[in-house]
This record gives structure tokens, sequence and C-alpha cells, in this order.
């Protein structure tokens, strides 16, 4: 199995908490785009994500959806659920391939009751997706469409540990709640500013430190809201 370290809210647990957990953690993994658990629906496992970015998605009942907050290495998914909220109210949606460890709502439960680390941990996650969802909320309402563009791109780049990913427009457009053609509109403009190169679904990162000028401040705050 993969190293449960490399999950820093894993590597955060006692060695006596963590090994009573090992043996029913199982290796998962996804592809960009893959729905991982649907809004309106029972949680039956828990994801503690290795690599990769997982979003949640707030979806209306016309389809439109907007992206409250991200998940990758530093925390988990299905919190709330192992706290008693059985029900998801919000759909996740791998935004980068991720690899994860599973494990089974009623084995996380198990863990829970018998480990007050893990509960604690639990909680200031849940804290920290509300507040991603406070500050999401805000920088939706009041930033221009290619600061949230910036602020987005350098969270991804940030949780694939690199300045290339795959990219795909439908998924970005869904993340920032606008059209497609906005979303093609901002990537060139910034490409003629020399800050990325965006082609085919492959992104690049060529300027980091302008996209960082060119970002709303919102990514350094959700930054700090996850370290």
């Amino acid at each position: 199995m993969d190293n449960p370290l490399r999950n820093e809210l894993l590597a955060l647990l006692p060695p006596r908490d963590l090994q009573s957990m090992t043996a029913k953690l199982h290796v998962v993994e996804f592809a960009q785009g893959k729905v991982i658990q649907n809004e309106h629906e029972e949680v039956r496992d828990t994801y503690f994500p290795l690599s990769g970015m997982l979003s949640l998605l707030v979806v209306l009942s016309d389809g439109r959806m907007a992206e409250t907050s991200v998940v990758g290495r530093e925390g988990l998914i299905g919190a709330r659920a192992g706290l008693g909220s059985q029900m998801s109210l919000v759909r996740v949606v791998a935004q980068l391939p991720v690899r994860a460890l599973r494990i089974s709502m009623k084995d996380f439960r198990e863990v829970l009751a018998s480990s007050a680390v893990l509960a604690e941990l639990c909680l200031k996650n849940a804290d920290v997706l509300l507040d991603q969802a406070r500050i999401t909320a805000a920088c939706n309402s009041l930033h221009l469409v290619e600061e949230r563009f910036c602020r987005w791109l350098l969270h991804t780049a940030d949780r694939a540990e690199s300045d290339q990913f795959d990219l795909k427009q439908e998924l970005l457009s869904q993340m920032l709640g606008v059209r497609r053609t906005t979303i093609t509109d901002t990537a060139k403009t910034l490409q003629k500013k020399g800050t990325i190169t965006y082609s085919r679904g492959k992104m690049q990162i060529l300027n980091r430190l302008a996209l960082q000028r060119h970002s709303c401040e919102c990514y350094e705050l959700l930054k700090r809201t996850s370290s």
C-alpha cells in the first residue's frame, strides 16, 4: 500500500491510531472528471488523497454548479459523515487525477470512536472547508473572472505539485461558474501576457510570479486556511 503519511492529516495521527486504520485503508485512483460523490446521496466512504485534487461543488436544480472548496493531500473527504451527517450536500469531482486511500464509512466511524486525535482533526477539516466556502463565495461575488482564473490555476498547480497539468475547459467553467467562451477568452489574454500557455487541454504556467500578481488576494487567504 502507498505510504499513508503522504496525506498530511494522516501524518498527524499518533502511530497507534494510524496503525489501527492501516488494514482498513485501500488505494484507489480516479481519472480527471470522475464524480466520486453525488449530492443528496448517502456518504459510504471516506477518502484521504495522496495526490491530485478533489473539488466540492454545489449543484442547483437547473444543473448549474459552482465550486465551494477543494481538497488535496492536506485533508480528507467524508469527515462530516463520520461525525454524524450521512447525506452529502455537494458533488465531489476529481479535478486532477487522484490517488487516495479509501476507508468504508462503517470502519471510519469505528476508528473515530477510539481516536480523539482523529475526531479533532476531522472537526478542524470541516472548519477549513467552511472557511474555504466563505472565501470562495466572496471571491465569486467581488472579483473579476481573470483574477479568479489565476487564483484557481495557482491552487491547482500547488496540488498537482507541478506547473504543468491537464485542464478541460468544461470542468474549469463549472468550477468558476462561467461560460466556456469566457474561459477561452481569459486564457488567451493570459497567454498574450506571457503568463501561461494553454493548448488542447494542456496547461503550463510560464511565469508564476506574474500569475500571482494577476490573481486576487483570495489565493493567499485560501492557502492559509489549508496550511
